[in-house]
């Protein structure tokens, strides 16, 4: 049934409209949700309906359909939301939407999921990845961030995180070009007329940018967790990026003060990035973060991700790993590829 349906969905469209057609299998250790180690998945992205985008997959456990839609103020407003849902056979469910916005300087984005089917029931690397999931096999979460652009180079940040461990966030982060001066061609530099008369002024020097620094710095509050985060970034105009964050702080907070116990906490996560490593138009990327203050995420998770384009589309390699809450040690592998159908 959930087979046909995707079907439909793909004659309902014009081929034209279609952006990509995606397959993936996995396998992980332990299966989590699962009684079997392997997953598979076939879907669609990026139909073309109704001024937006439809998505849609079938796995060997759910039936996931997603619809994405912008919208653009003029002069300066842009709104854009996406809202998904999966289902499974046994009435299990996880319904998720994210908003995001930006007006001048401002820019809102906020999200949300309520859901009685855990994430690796979507993904079944959700457990691994970079950002941290909820791995709750029931409830629910939400997020709000806002940014304010003070002038070209600082940002200033307000958030928060809303459900199994709710906290708000403060920072303020910043960028600066790194830049050299190019030598000029001599054919550019002006020539003497030998007549005595002063020379043309020599033109200013030209400057190239050879990389881009990023830094971020605030804090962490909430019920049970008070800390300072910060983290640096590099990028080069060639597309290698590397970024390195860390928090320090306390966590373990009672209800009454004459309870209160709290204990040192801490965080560290980097990542890198490195584009046509593995042949042009491919990209590699690792990451590893280690968070002990969190409750409903795997606090360690790493893994190295490999895009390479093969013929008509893209071959992606997923191999991620961590340790759960419990201690319990995990691993995944999981291999896809997309063809891309074109557009109208």
């Amino acid at each position: 049934m959930s087979a046909a349906l995707l079907g439909g969905l793909l004659l309902a469209a014009s081929p034209a409209h279609a952006t990509s057609v995606n397959f993936g299998v996995a396998y992980t250790n332990p299966t989590g949700p699962w009684t079997y180690p392997l997953w598979g998945q076939v879907g669609v992205d990026d139909l073309s309906v109704s001024g937006g985008t439809l998505s849609a997959a079938v796995s060997s456990r759910a039936l996931s359909v997603g619809y994405r839609r912008g919208l653009s103020l003029p002069p300066l407003a842009t709104v854009s939301a996406r809202t998904d849902l999966t289902v499974t056979l046994n009435r299990e469910y996880r319904l998720s939407s994210r908003v995001s916005g930006s007006a001048g300087p401002v820019a809102v984005s906020g999200g949300g999921a309520v859901f009685t089917l855990p994430a690796t029931g979507i993904d079944p690397l959700a457990a691994y990845a970079e950002a941290p999931t909820d791995l709750r096999v029931r409830g629910w979460n939400a997020d709000l961030a806002l940014r304010y652009r003070v002038n070209r180079d600082i940002v200033a940040v307000l958030g928060g995180e809303f459900g199994p461990q709710a906290h708000g966030t403060l920072g303020v982060e910043g960028r600066r070009a790194l830049t050299r001066v190019v030598a000029p061609d001599p054919a550019d530099l002006p020539e003497d007329a030998g007549d005595g008369s002063d020379p043309a002024p020599v033109p200013d020097p030209e400057t190239e940018v050879t990389g881009t620094v990023t830094w971020r710095a605030g804090v962490r509050g909430g019920p049970d967790l008070l800390a300072v985060t910060g983290g640096v970034g590099y990028a080069t105009p060639a597309g290698v990026a590397l970024n390195l964050d860390a928090l320090a702080g306390v966590t373990g907070w009672r209800s009454r003060p004459s309870t209160l116990a709290a204990q040192a906490t801490w965080g560290v996560g980097g990542s890198v990035a490195a584009p046509d490593l593995l042949g042009e138009g491919s990209l590699l990327r690792a990451y590893a973060t280690y968070e002990s203050w969190r409750v409903a995420a795997a606090p360690l998770r790493a893994g190295v991700n490999a895009s390479v384009p093969a013929g008509s589309g893209r071959v992606n390699v997923d191999v991620a790993g961590g340790r759960s809450g419990d201690g319990a040690l995990g691993f995944g592998v999981k291999v896809g590829y997309s063809i891309d159908l074109g557009r109208p």
